[in-house]
């Protein structure tokens, strides 16, 4: 007769309760990453679009030739810019003006986003000159991956993955107007554009 473990009992208890506990932060960690995705992606595109007007250009360029240490003052300027903004956002929601101080702080977000990633585009091979910047942002890219490489491995990850992008697609659909064009959400039109 083979001795009773109690520990093999609990493993599959164990894991449905683990399965419980984080399925909330796995929902929370693919939106997160999901969205950071999107805004960037729709920031750099909508910067990019900016920077085809000649004024933007000149600013761009000059931006893009600067040495590291003022490289990294326009690096951080956005931030410091818009952190007024986002408090007064804070400040009226608090006050009981929700939708002023959503919009308030969502465009100083968005916006701040918007500049600081096309600054940090242009600044990059700059601002990787500095040492402690190189390594400060080797690291943070390095834990940035191994979260997204844990994540990734997690079944359950990639389903809310997709569950959130058909969701979105969803949304982008009906924004357009036009009706759901399958899984991949691209219909005839969107294929021969590309």
């Amino acid at each position: 007769m083979e001795a009773f473990v109690p520990g093999d009992a609990m493993k599959p208890a164990l894991r449905k309760v683990k399965r419980v506990v984080l399925s909330p932060f796995i929902w929370l960690a693919a939106a997160v990453f999901l969205i950071e995705e999107a805004i960037w992606d729709w920031t750099a595109a909508l910067m990019a679009r900016l920077g085809a007007i000649r004024a933007v250009h000149a600013v761009e360029k000059h931006i893009a030739s600067l040495r590291p240490r003022w490289a990294f003052l326009a690096f951080i300027l956005p931030s410091l810019i818009f952190i007024p903004a986002k408090l007064l956002g804070v400040e009226a929601i608090a006050a009981g003006h929700w939708v002023l101080g959503s919009g308030v702080f969502l465009f100083a977000k968005v916006a701040g986003f918007a500049l600081f990633s096309r600054i940090f585009n242009l600044t990059r091979p700059t601002l990787m000159q500095l040492g402690w910047f190189a390594r400060v942002y080797t690291w943070i890219m390095g834990y940035r991956n191994r979260i997204h490489a844990y994540l990734d491995g997690w079944q359950a990850y990639q389903r809310v993955r997709q569950r959130i992008r058909a969701l979105l697609q969803g949304i982008r659909s009906a924004l357009r107007g036009a009706p759901e064009r399958g899984a991949s959400g691209r219909g005839a039109a969107g294929r021969d554009a590309e």
